[in-house]
């Protein structure tokens, strides 16, 4: 009888795994279907971004991007999660809330903006001196998993050494994607992907290695030769192919740098004008963020309206670390950016002239010269999916002809003229201004 009851335990278990595993399966096929990833992305993004953060990099909730899981990282896993949440820890579950279909499409967005390690280990081999070159399995003294999925050059404990970091690791999938060894001339570092190795670009301090998009296996190598012991924390990181943003670490030691590089600004409950560098923006874009969500940058040279994003402001901790060398980052998604922007048609003789701005009711008025035209533009924003620019100028009854952006999801309109997709033809009225509004489709 006994017997009878653990055939049949073992039975029922086993059918539970695979139906585990065949669900597992089913969440990650899921995670590269356009329809299931936006219905999973617009449910995230009402349930979960306040604590995660619309880009999934942790607010007060985890960051769900990296590949340390305090609650498990299976699919399955993470879908139990969802469903019964932690309350302990202030996370309801969302069981009663969705249908199934829908907590999965979830899950699948999740496992969709999944970057850097997963199941990474490591082997350490003991070296005889600064020069010894034969890695063999006879001096492998250490190894294992690392839990929190990051490559760590800190662990080697004796003077000459092989360290080998290997495992499944996610580049973004959209967009091109390398490694940067910060400070690199003197470090023997050696790249493989899927078996094969990676030639080295880059400069000499700064070497780099192209990675391949979405899914790949890792491998990092590192020699310790002659370099000195204080040197061989090394700061590994994923960066856009320009250099101009540091996606995320790769290494420990890369972590702890990056982490202090995050500095967001929010526009809360008033709006918020900050001048500092941007990605994907010129030099003296002025960035202007509102309660609701949908944010705007003036550009000062050009007098244009430059750049338009939903979601948060900006993560200026870029910027203010260090040097200052690398740039703001827009929290959010851009509905356009430089070099498209609302701008005036002018003559070749006619230049812009920044006025400077000052706050109306607390929103920015920027104040422009075209030629002896004065001119004045302010933003009205009631939701995030539609902005109205209000113009103001010394002139009654005139003619004044902007260049638009382009978008599918841009809608232009004005009662003050003849609108198309790429230009507005404007008259102002008796008291010389008028109004151009942006409505955004999801």
């Amino acid at each position: 009888m006994i017997k009878r009851f653990l055939i049949v335990a073992l039975m029922i278990f086993t059918a539970v795994e695979v139906s585990a595993d065949e669900l597992d399966e089913s969440l990650i096929q899921s995670s590269i279907n356009p329809v299931v990833l936006q219905q999973g992305k617009v449910l995230f993004e009402q349930v979960c971004a306040s604590c995660h953060n619309k880009d999934l990099s942790g607010a007060s909730g985890f960051n769900l991007k990296d590949g340390e899981w305090v609650h498990g990282k299976r699919p399955t896993q993470i879908l139990n999660n969802v469903k019964n949440g932690f309350m302990s820890a202030g996370m309801p579950g969302f069981a009663d809330v969705f249908s199934e279909v829908q907590l999965r499409s979830i899950v699948s967005y999740i496992l969709s903006k999944r970057e850097g390690w997963d199941d990474i280990q490591y082997k350490l081999y003991q070296l005889d001196n600064e020069n010894d070159q034969v890695v063999t399995e006879d001096k492998l003294i250490k190894s294992g998993p690392l839990v929190n999925n990051l490559a760590d050059f800190a662990i080697p404990e004796v003077q000459h050494y092989f360290i080998e970091f290997e495992g499944d690791f996610y580049a973004p999938k959209e967009n091109d994607a390398q490694l940067w060894l910060q400070w690199g001339a003197p470090h023997e570092m050696e790249v493989f992907i899927n078996g094969k190795q990676v030639l080295k670009g880059g400069t000499p301090w700064f070497p780099t290695w192209r990675l391949k998009r979405g899914k790949q296996r890792l491998k990092l190598t590192y020699r310790s030769g002659n370099t000195k012991p204080g040197q061989r924390n090394l700061t590994v990181i994923a960066t856009n192919l320009d250099m101009t943003i540091k996606l995320f670490a790769v290494s420990s030691r890369a972590k702890t740098i990056m982490d202090d590089k995050k500095f967001e600004i929010k526009a809360t409950s008033d709006t918020v004008v900050i001048r500092k560098r941007i990605h994907s923006l010129p030099p003296l874009s002025i960035s202007v963020g509102t309660p609701a969500k949908l944010n705007y940058a003036f550009n000062s040279k050009t007098c244009s309206i430059n750049g338009l994003w939903q979601g948060d402001l900006l993560n200026i901790g870029p910027n203010i670390s260090g040097r200052g060398e690398d740039p703001s980052l827009p929290l959010g998604e851009w509905i356009f950016k430089s070099p498209q922007g609302i701008e005036h048609t002018t003559a070749e003789n006619q230049v812009c002239s920044y006025k400077g701005y000052q706050l109306l009711n607390s929103e920015p008025v920027f104040n422009y010269a075209i030629g002896d035209t004065n001119f004045s533009v302010t933003a009205m924003v009631k939701h995030n999916n539609k902005i109205s620019f209000l113009f103001n100028s010394n002139t009654q009854k005139k003619t004044v002809i902007l260049r638009l952006p382009t978008s599918e999801k841009l809608i232009w309109s004005s009662e003050n003229g003849k609108v198309t997709a790429d230009k507005a033809v404007i008259t102002t009225n008796s008291k010389g201004s008028f109004q151009l509004t942006a409505s955004i489709q999801k």
